[in-house]
């Protein structure tokens, strides 16, 4: 009986050291499953901010992609027009010698009645109208030399480009307008009308070039802009460098360059109503 009272306390005795040591092992499973858990939501929180942070990288690289394959299309339209216009200056030039050499014989045909005189008046209106014609090919050209210009730059902003760009179209559709007189001439215009057209044409290259002068200034003071800009981003980061260190002559040098800025600035908007 003693013995069977030891057995049956000894089998209590294993049976509740099992039991404790299955509830500890389970409570390890759940502490442990509970820390997988929140791994698993971190992970989660991460990954997603990751995947925003890639999106967000890989949308701002398209922009910059896009923006500067842009500013490439723009640099070879700049050379295409170059090119062109060069091509039109030279034929106007040729046009320009051919009237000149009429010239002289026309003032002394224009008023004779003779058919040799009446075919060299025919001859010298229709040649001075296509030297006009020319010439008004040659306004578009340079025009579209600055629109590709102003396209391709990357110190104006985006603003300044569709200003420019608005007026330059302006200033294109008006020339158009005068090609188009031009091209309606015939022999039979009187000289008159052909006067007229030729100040059109004069007045019209007389605008491009005061406009293209005008688009080469802002062009350079946009550049001189981003100049300053990244002048005063050294300066401040020169500054919170040189108060690590505290250097009285560095400091000082430091407040010097930053006047100089300041200068620049002043001299920059001065300019700047210049040229607007």
């Amino acid at each position: 009986m003693k013995k069977l009272f030891v057995l049956l306390v000894m089998f209590l005795f294993v049976f509740s050291t099992i039991s404790m040591a299955e509830d500890d092992n389970e409570a390890s499973d759940d502490s442990s499953g509970s820390d997988q858990e929140r791994e698993r939501t971190e992970n989660t929180e991460r990954t997603q901010i990751s995947d925003e942070s890639k999106r967000k990288m890989i949308e701002q690289y398209n922009l910059r992609r896009k923006a500067t394959q842009e500013v490439k299309d723009a640099r070879l339209e700049l050379v295409k027009a170059r090119q062109e216009y060069k091509n039109v200056k030279e034929s106007y030039q040729v046009k320009k010698q051919e009237v000149s050499r009429l010239k002289n014989q026309y003032e002394k045909c224009k008023l004779s009645e003779a058919e040799t005189c009446k075919l060299k008046v025919k001859e010298t209106k229709l040649k001075a109208k296509e030297q006009l014609i020319n010439a008004a090919d040659l306004i578009l050209n340079k025009l579209g030399e600055l629109k590709a210009k102003i396209q391709a730059s990357t110190d104006l902003t985006e603003d300044e480009v569709s200003e420019l760009i608005i007026k330059l179209d302006e200033q294109i559709a008006e020339v158009n307008e005068a090609k188009l007189t031009l091209e309606n001439i015939n022999e039979e215009t009187s000289s008159e009308d052909i006067k007229e057209a030729t100040k059109t044409i004069r007045e019209s290259w007389h605008k491009v070039k005061v406009h293209y002068h005008k688009v080469v200034l802002r062009n350079f003071g946009a550049r001189l802009r981003t100049l300053i800009a990244k002048a005063e981003i050294l300066g401040n980061r020169a500054e919170e460098k040189a108060a690590e260190v505290n250097l009285e002559e560095l400091n000082s040098l430091i407040e010097e360059y930053k006047t100089h800025i300041e200068q620049a600035k002043e001299q920059y908007n001065l300019a700047r109503e210049k040229w607007e």
